[in-house]
Order: structure tokens, then sequence, then C-alpha cells
């Protein structure tokens, strides 16, 4: 069990580290995961993992809270870490796009951005290009149904403003936006993403949950500590 919550609390560091303003959502959502139905003791669990955080010593959480954390015991660390990557699907993506932006790899934090922001599949991506788009809209074909691209509602897919700037900048200096194969990007992505069980795919899994209007991994409820 300290085994998994270890791992847990390096996955909660990373992202604190990368995210410092976000770290009281990353804490609700990291008790909220390790303390299942324990709503009332949601709100100093939060304050005692701040402290074992700060202190870089998670056993802190664990010695206080054992009995509440048994149950990782019946699952196993593989679960875990799925578990983890869904509470936390989007902070991470946020996390490896803006990191590739910081490494001024623009294709491939594009490749990332347009998978999650439109759903388009990621066989498709590389074969987009400047006519396809129309301000903010993409008008694609789907290979795989021989089609166009569009949302359950029937409109195009479009992507974010910030993605538009980064789509701009490497046309204006490429002349085209992906110079890769799809297989490229995936490798790349799969390296960065840091928790097993990566797939490409979960990008598309994810928004068309969305515009089905259900919402992604773990709500939360805010919780303001005592």
């Amino acid at each position: 069990m300290e085994y998994k919550v270890n791992q847990a609390y390096e996955e909660l560091k990373r992202l604190i580290q990368w995210h410092p303003d976000s770290e009281e959502k990353f804490l609700q959502k990291m008790v909220c995961l390790l303390l299942p139905g324990k709503r009332k003791c949601w709100p100093e669990a939060i304050c005692d993992l701040r402290q074992s955080f700060e202190a870089e010593q998670e056993m802190i959480f664990v010695e206080k809270y054992r009995g509440k954390l048994e149950w990782l015991d019946s699952i196993s660390l593989a679960e875990l870490q799925r578990k983890i990557g869904e509470i936390y699907f989007v902070d991470h993506y946020k996390m490896i796009a803006d990191q590739f932006l910081y490494k001024k790899d623009f294709e491939t934090s594009l490749f990332l951005r347009i998978a999650m922001e439109t759903g388009i599949r990621s066989a498709d991506i590389p074969c987009i290009e400047w006519s396809c788009m129309h301000g903010k809209t993409i008008i694609l074909e789907e290979t795989k149904r021989e089609d166009l691209y569009k949302k359950l509602n029937g409109a195009f897919p479009k992507i974010s403003a910030q993605s538009l700037r980064i789509m701009k900048l490497l046309y204006r200096k490429q002349g085209k936006i992906f110079t890769k194969s799809k297989e490229f990007y995936v490798r790349k992505l799969s390296c960065a993403w840091g928790i097993p069980g990566f797939h490409i795919h979960s990008f598309r899994n994810y928004r068309r949950r969305i515009e089905r209007g259900i919402s992604a991994g773990v709500q939360v409820t805010r919780i303001i500590p005592l």
C-alpha cells in the first residue's frame, strides 16, 4: 500500500511543480481518489497531504490514514495508475502540451492539442493542411469513413486560438503544418506522458464524451479546508 501511495504522491509532485498555481485543485483531487466516500475527513486530509508534500514525507499522510487507505491493497498498481490518469487527464494534458511548447517542439504540442480539442483521429491529424483551415474551423476528410469530420451536433471541429497561433507560426516557418508521421508524434507523446497505459485514442474518447455531455474522469466537489 505504501508503494502505491508513493506512486500517487510522485505524480502529484510532478503536476504541482509544473503548475504551482493549481496546487489546491491537485490536492483535492488526490484526496478524493485516495479516500473515496470519506467526505467528512476530506478537508483535514487535504491539509495533511499538503503538510506531507511540503515536508517531502508522504508517510506522514500514510500513517494517519492507514486504515482508510487499506482499500488500495485490493487493487493492482496498474489499476491505481489508471485511476490517477483519469482524474488528472486534463491537467496532465495541459502540462505535456506546455512542456513541448517550452522545448519549442511546436509540431508535437500542436498534434496533442488538436487531438484533445477536436477528437480528430491521430492518423488524420498530420494530414491537416493550411487549406483545411477556415478561421479556427477544420474541414478535413475522415479517411476511415471517407466523410468530413463533424461533431455529434453536425458542426465542424474547431481548435483554440492558441492552437491556431501555433499553426500559423509553423506554416509561416516551413510552408506546412506537420512534417512527420503519426507514429513519430505518438511515440514522443507516449514517452513524455509518464503514466503507464497511455493511448492516443483516449483524446478522441474524451472529446466524444464531452460532446455527449458526459464529464470525463472524477468530478471533485469544491472543498474549503477547515
